[in-house]
This record gives structure tokens, C-alpha cells and sequence, in this order.
């Protein structure tokens, strides 16, 4: 039901490793269950930020049913994402879409 989308032009090393702890810290920090999270990751890129090709940047997308408190979420996910990325908080820009339930199929059936 959480679903994470990173779009980077920086490359990830270890992507298996990254995409794991990735999606333990979304379900930790939304309070959902690990098993309904997804992350995509689109590694190394092609982008340009502000007008600048060589600017290592990322482009998110975070979906979910609700997120408590977003303003927290996003300092904690700019962090997260900054720290492992090696990304200037700055270039990283996070869009948040709230899903409502009624919008959601999960093996076929809504969830609201």
C-alpha cells in the first residue's frame, strides 16, 4: 500500500541492500505492514536539475493511505535518502500522494 519511487541520476552500488532498507524504513515510519510496501528505484539516469546535467539529484514519489504528520516524514526521508544516496538535501524533491483506499486494489479487491 506504500509505494516508494526514486528516480536518481546518482548510481547505487548495492541495490538489493538499498531497496531493503528502503522499504523498512518506509513501513516503520508510516506504521504499515513491510509485506504491502513497494519501492522502485530507477538508479543513474538521465537528469537535469536546474538546468545542470552533472547535479546529482532525485525526483520521489511517496504514496500511501495517509501519512501522519508529512512535514516530519519528509525531513526524515530527505535525510534518509541524502545519507544513502551520498545527495545534497536540496536536490532531492518529494512529491506525497494520498491514496485514498477506496482508489487501491490489493490481489483484486479495494481496500476501502
Amino acid at each position: 500500500m506504500p509505494f516508494l519511487t526514486i528516480h536518481t541520476n546518482s548510481p547505487v552500488q548495492e541495490n538489493k541492500a538499498f531497496l531493503a532498507e528502503a522499504a523498512n524504513f518506509v513501513a516503520a515510519e508510516l506504521h504499515k505492514p513491510i509485506n504491502y510496501v513497494i519501492v522502485t528505484l530507477n538508479d543513474n539516469q538521465n537528469m537535469l536539475f536546474g538546468g545542470d546535467e552533472n547535479v546529482k539529484s532525485a525526483l520521489v514519489e511517496m504514496k500511501s493511505i495517509g501519512f501522519g504528520n508529512k512535514a516530519v516524514l519528509a525531513e526524515k526521508l530527505t535525510d534518509f535518502l541524502s545519507s544513502r544516496l551520498d545527495l545534497d538535501k536540496r536536490h532531492i524533491n518529494i512529491n506525497f500522494i494520498d491514496m485514498p483506499a477506496a482508489d487501491l486494489s490489493i490481489g483484486g479487491s479495494l481496500l476501502g
